[in-house]
């Protein structure tokens, strides 16, 4: 034993030592001196001062702390045999083989190779050279993961002495599953160091295929969609590969791509023509690549024959017409809120017998009670379908105002303005312009200037949200000021004052130039619903009309119109200039010399809209402007007319098929889990009767119910559950079994490959009394998971069924987010170790201590003693008592003092 020291948790209390030192001398010393000396006196004073030093030293806190020799002295070497550290096996054997010639005898070594299982060289042993050879013997295990907070915890149990051991992992830092970050503090507070070895991998040409996307909306039967295929790689320079795809293993298409950057978005058109579960796999080939692992990917799409519509009237026979077309495709229940309320479902449960609901000019007020948070429930939780159509109009003060998308009823609402993919509001467009200004010279008299005022009163007919540049032209074209938000009104008031002063006016009048730039200014501008130039000339254009129209009719493709205000042209030129601005898709303005004091009032008029009417009725025939599954097929040139709009603003995220001048006519987002669809007209033959009546219109409504189904089954179960996933490891937490109920979960692959690998399903484990459900999948492939909830006799109550695919493991991944990783990782786990990052062999062996330090609590004993001291100290003030010996003497002198017997 050696460096003995004591050690005090309130060491200041020792001065109680003063005051109970002198509260047991003082009575003494006072006392008589015959009295003083007798034993009892003097046994009384020892045992009270020892009661009170021991007392006091308890009080305080005092542990003896001592070192003795270290003869267990464990260490355990973790070495990454997984397949992303397999190049750096020779070194790291090297590593290990230096370390064990280090040992000497004198150091337990055990010897354990991890990738996503474990494998042990034995139980550590003193025979280091025989651990090691075990260890080179040994069957690698599961290579196809690195589960480092798994290898980190295994070591852990193998230790018999942990405040002696240390462990040493050897790695490239690549983990794929669970977190050694989340361990490593645990394993150091039971007194085992950990040091890291790092050895970092090259670099090698790779390329793997990252994510897919596939549709959110329902993809229709037998149509092309679209899946957006995420590739990354760290090649340099272009290079040509192969992209296939797959549907239920059969190939069904490939095509080179052209790889250029780190990462690329590549779609893939594909259409399925059979109903049910199609597993798609998308492979990308290029010679050179290193890992082939990585290069094939798996998602799916489903397609159950969903066809279950419910359709609701706000007025009997309103919805007819429309049921009759969808009768064709799928099965309608036509149900009235006024003569059919009592059939309208009024729980959940009811409503997902349905997969879609169609509400044929149903306002909020119109709907029953609860029913709204019955279908927000409908659509955002459980997936289910919603379209919304308009239908007959109320009467207000002689006005038609409408009755579905009625702004003040919607206003109203709690759910319904949450979840149509339009906003029912007061709105005004937003709009950029670019105002072109002819500054030759014969833009004097006057023209120029008052060209200029008109300019600026454009302004005042624009907000803070607008965007408006200045651009003069000759000959060519002169960018004044490019397209700024007007915010910026005086630096825009300053370049449109600017103009021509420079005192350079000459040349001829090119349109050609002028109108193709600011076209191209305009096209790069953000947030706007309309592009408009504004263009002001005097002259007689030096380029023909067959020269510029391609021009105007390269803006127009872009939704970029032109007005034309002309200052007393030739009579001859009028027509020509009409033309321009009809091409143009704007006005034209024809101004006589003696009116030019009216170019300001004209120029604000034309750039001045009005709101968004909530009811117009104006003839148009809708555009196609995103292509969805609604227009899937759909020629826009042929699309039927309609007579009139309800006036809408689309949400951010919407999409929109089918567009009016700067409104929506048919939008759809995703709410939730489910789709909801806004036809912003009616469906009933008011506005719509040419386009109910069209093969077209028929198809493109067809088109939008079937896109707007539901992509799973929406039978209202009443379980919530979340599945994560950490590459091979899957949680699955389940919610909503009531007391008595208890959850069955069953994973069982689909991909045929696996039916003889994985014949009996996936190994599920139940925790939390059947709450929580861990799983392990590792083979690539499509997979069921069942989640059903069973009574108290084990039959089943309801059921829902969820798909995952896995494509590969994290492990082939090289481009992978998971953080920390590599060297980070590494000295992390160090840290929180207590070990360091070693280079040398030589270093694991620096922190080991050839003594074990040791602690000794005294407080029980100090805790008895005290009392036992006390005790004695009473005794011997109430009794007197004699020692052995003289009660010998005693009894010797006794025996003495006896009668003699004669002789």
């Amino acid at each position: 034993m050696q460096n003995f020291r004591f050690n005090y948790t309130h060491p200041w209390l020792l001065l109680l030592l003063i005051p109970a030192i002198a509260l047991t001398l003082i009575p003494y010393f006072r006392a008589a001196k015959k009295y003083r000396k007798t034993r009892n006196r003097i046994l009384s004073m020892v045992f009270h001062s020892l009661a009170m030093i021991l007392a006091i030293n308890l009080l305080a806190g005092l542990t003896f702390t001592y070192e003795k020799p270290n003869l267990e002295n464990e260490l355990i070497i973790l070495v990454d045999g997984s397949d992303s550290s397999s190049e750096n096996a020779d070194l790291k054997d090297d590593f290990i083989r230096s370390v064990v010639s280090i040992t000497d005898g004198k150091f337990r070594v055990g010897i354990v190779k991890f990738g996503h299982t474990q494998v042990s060289a034995g139980e550590p042993s003193l025979e280091a050279d025989s651990v090691f050879e075990e260890y080179l013997s040994k069957e690698a295990p599961d290579t196809t993961a690195t589960d480092l907070a798994s290898a980190l915890k295994y070591a852990k149990g193998l230790f018999k002495n942990p405040e002696t051991a240390k462990i040493v992992v050897i790695s490239d830092g690549m983990e794929t599953d669970n977190s050694a970050a989340s361990v490593i503090k645990s394993i150091a507070a039971d007194g085992i160091k950990v040091d890291t070895v790092y050895y970092p991998n090259e670099e090698k040409d790779e390329i793997a295929i990252y994510s897919v996307t596939t549709p959110e909306t329902r993809i229709v039967l037998g149509e092309s969609f679209v899946s957006q295929i995420v590739v990354k790689s760290n090649l340099s320079g272009e290079h040509m590969a192969k992209l296939r795809a797959y549907d239920n293993g059969k190939l069904v298409g490939e095509t080179s791509v052209n790889l250029t950057e780190k990462e690329q978005t590549l779609d893939v058109a594909l259409s399925v023509s059979e109903r049910g579960m199609h597993e798609l796999g998308f492979e990308i080939i290029l010679e050179g690549d290193t890992l082939a692992q990585n290069n094939y990917y798996r998602t799916y799409v489903n397609l159950e024959a969903f066809d279950n519509v419910l359709l609701i009237e706000g007025v009997e026979g309103e919805g007819k017409k429309l049921a009759d077309i969808l009768n064709e495709s799928f099965k309608v229940t036509d149900l009235s809120i006024s003569e059919d309320l009592a059939s309208i479902p009024k729980n959940i449960t009811d409503l997902a017998k349905y997969e879609q609901v169609v509400l044929v000019n149903v306002a909020y007020a119109d709907m029953p009670a609860g029913f709204e948070a019955i279908l927000n429930e409908y659509v955002y939780n459980l997936g289910g379908g919603l379209f919304t159509v308009g239908g007959a109009h109320d009467k207000i003060n002689g006005e038609d105002v409408p009755h579905a998308y009625n702004r003040n009823d919607i206003a109203q609402s709690t759910y319904l303005k949450q979840m149509l993919p339009v906003n029912v509001i007061d709105y005004t467009p937003p709009i950029a312009v670019m105002i072109v200004v002819d500054a030759s010279a014969s833009m004097s008299m006057g023209k120029l200037d008052r060209a200029k005022e008109g300019a600026e009163a454009c302004l005042d007919a624009l907000s803070d949200r607008d965007f408006c540049g200045v651009m003069s032209f000759q000959t060519r074209a002169s960018e004044v000021l490019q397209v700024l938000p007007v915010s910026q009104r005086e630096t825009i008031i300053d370049s449109i004052r600017s103009i021509g002063q420079d005192s350079s006016a000459s040349g001829g009048t090119i349109f050609s130039d002028a109108i193709m730039r600011a076209g191209n200014a305009l096209s790069v501008v953000n947030n706007v619903e309309r592009k408009h130039i504004i263009l002001v000339t005097d002259g007689n254009p030096g380029d023909s009309y067959e020269t510029y129209l391609p021009y105007i009719k390269a803006n127009v493709a872009k939704g970029i119109t032109m007005s034309v205000v002309t200052i007393n042209v030739d009579s001859y030129l009028v027509e020509k200039m009409q033309n321009t601005a009809t091409e143009a898709g704007g006005k034209f303005y024809g101004i006589a010399e003696s009116e030019i004091q009216n170019i300001p009032t004209i120029m604000q008029q034309d750039i001045a809209l009005e709101a968004v009417a909530e009811i117009k009725n104006d003839p148009f025939t809708p555009t196609i402007k995103d292509k969805t599954a609604a227009v899937v097929g759909i020629d826009g040139t042929l699309i039927p007319e309609l007579t009139g709009y309800y006036g809408t603003v689309p949400k951010k995220e919407a999409k929109i098929p089918l567009m009016g001048k700067y409104v929506p006519i048919y939008a759809e987002w995703k709410y939730g889990k489910g789709n909801v669809g806004s036809f912003m007209c009616d469906l009933s033959g008011i506005w719509s009767a040419t386009f109910m009546d069209d093969l077209i219109g028929k198809t493109i409504i067809t088109n939008i119910v079937n896109s707007i189904f539901p992509m799973e089954d929406v039978r209202a179960d009443g379980m919530s559950y979340v599945l994560k996933a950490d590459n091979y490891h899957y949680q699955l937490n389940v919610h909503g079994a009531a007391e008595g109920q208890s959850i069955q979960v069953a994973v069982t692959p689909l991909t045929d490959s696996l039916a003889s690998v994985l014949e009996n399903g996936v190994a599920v484990n139940a925790l939390e009394s059947n709450r929580r459900f861990n799983f392990i999948i590792k083979h690539p492939g499509l997979y069921e998971i069942k989640i059903k909830v069973l009574d108290e006799a084990g039959a089943e109550i309801s059921s829902t069924t969820l798909y995952e695919t896995f494509s590969y493991s994290e492990e082939y991944n090289k481009f992978t987010e998971k953080k920390p990783i590599g060297e980070e990782l590494m000295t992390l786990i160090a840290n929180d170790g207590k070990g360091s990052v070693v280079t040398d062999p030589a270093e694991v062996f620096a922190s080991f201590s050839d003594t074990v330090k040791k602690e000794y609590d005294p407080r029980i004993i100090f805790l008895i003693l005290s009392i036992a001291f006390v005790l004695l100290d009473i005794a011997v003030r109430k009794f007197k008592f004699k020692w052995i010996h003289e009660l010998i003497r005693e009894r010797k002198n006794k025996l003495s003092d006896k009668p003699q017997n004669d002789q």
